[in-house]
């Protein structure tokens, strides 16, 4: 990642999660908090830490990051369709892309310059839960392929850490704007050769202004190539308020996407959505009926920042060579996906409204 230029990195240390019985690499496993061994169950409780993931000024981020990479032995592919670089453990393969569908994989070189996620949500909803909220989703869908269901695979559906980064900010917006009275005056029209007395709406414009003040706390912003901004939105919030210290055993069992976003593009983004909150809110400020000509003028104070990595189950699927996805939020199970719409199905529908129309009509005009 781009800020992540003026420190040398330290290689990955190989870190392996053996069970204790078999011998086996256990994983995260979400319904009992624990890594839990996939071949004969024993399960290994991790450590409780009291540490805090902390906020950071902004400048440090900006500076460049101190810890570089995952801190174990991770196999990086690299996705030919949306450029997404997803990584697993080493002795796992991978034959598409997580996060679009594309089959089109290739082995990427390990990125030991990657910025090392500060904190984590470990996944809570388990495999099978959100496989339940994917076959809900897909029941309650109309005017979609009959093939549909068979394009989307349940067997595709993969739980991914996403990397994030966090922003604070202090706000106080000074704004000017146009106020808009509305008042009904009674005017006289000619319908059908006769005055009649009609309420007309007049506006009276006058000038106002004001001051917003606000302060955001953990505006999110994906640094993924594969996650697109409107789909994540579409699963927020997270409850960042609960990040634990990144700790590498909780990726074991899952994939994880690098960096693909740095700071300071994260910063814009972050500014970017704060902005268009902060317009709105100015804008319900303006007294009268309605505003014409809002400005608003921000400063910015108190910029701070955390990076972590989010849990999110995804199912990605291609039909007709388009990428579609459905997503559950690891930690509260809020979904969010989009589909292919059938066109034969929606003009069938528009038919058969267009029919009953001419129907209706034809009885009411006997």
């Amino acid at each position: 990642m781009a800020d992540a230029s003026a420190v040398p990195a330290a290689p990955a240390k190989v870190r392996k999660f053996p069970c204790a019985a078999c011998g086996a690499d256990v994983v995260w496993n979400p319904g009992a908090a624990s890594l839990k061994c996939p071949y004969c169950g024993a399960e290994r409780k991790l450590p409780v830490t009291f540490a805090e993931v902390r906020e950071h000024p902004i400048e440090e981020a900006l500076a460049g990051a101190r810890d570089l990479g995952w801190g174990m032995e991770r196999k990086a592919v690299s996705c030919q369709g949306c450029g997404a670089t997803t990584t697993f453990e080493s002795g796992v393969a991978a034959s598409r892309c997580a996060f679009c569908g594309a089959p089109a994989v290739v082995e990427a070189p390990a990125n030991e310059r990657m910025v090392r996620p500060e904190g984590l949500l470990p996944f809570r909803v388990d495999r099978d839960a959100a496989a339940g909220k994917f076959r809900q989703w897909l029941s309650g869908l109309w005017f979609r392929p009959n093939d549909l269901s068979a394009k989307s695979s349940l067997s595709e559906l993969a739980g991914v850490y996403v990397p994030f980064w966090t922003f604070d900010a202090a706000t106080h917006s000074a704004w000017t704007a146009e106020a808009g009275y509305d008042t009904q005056v009674p005017v006289q029209v000619e319908e059908n050769g006769q005055w009649v007395t009609r309420q007309e709406t007049r506006t009276r414009w006058e000038s106002a202004e004001g001051v917003h003040e606000h302060a955001f706390d953990d505006v999110p912003v994906p640094a993924s190539k594969g996650l697109p901004p409107d789909l994540s939105g579409a699963i927020e919030p997270f409850p960042t308020h609960e990040l634990i210290p990144y700790e590498p055993s909780y990726l074991s069992g899952f994939l994880a996407e690098e960096y693909a976003l740095g700071a300071k593009e994260a910063l814009l983004r972050a500014k970017e959505r704060m902005s268009q909150e902060i317009y709105a809110a100015c804008g319900r400020e303006v007294p009268g009926n309605r505003c014409r000509n809002l400005n608003v003028r921000t400063a910015w104070s108190a910029l701070t920042y955390k990076n972590a990595l989010l849990p999110v189950w995804i199912a990605a699927y291609q039909y007709a060579g388009t990428p579609y996805r459905f997503l559950v939020n690891g930690v509260t199970g809020q979904v969010g996906g989009k589909a292919p719409w059938s066109i034969a199905k929606i003009g069938c529908a528009v038919i058969a409204v267009l029919l009953l129309l001419l129907l209706i009509a034809a009885l009411r005009g006997r």
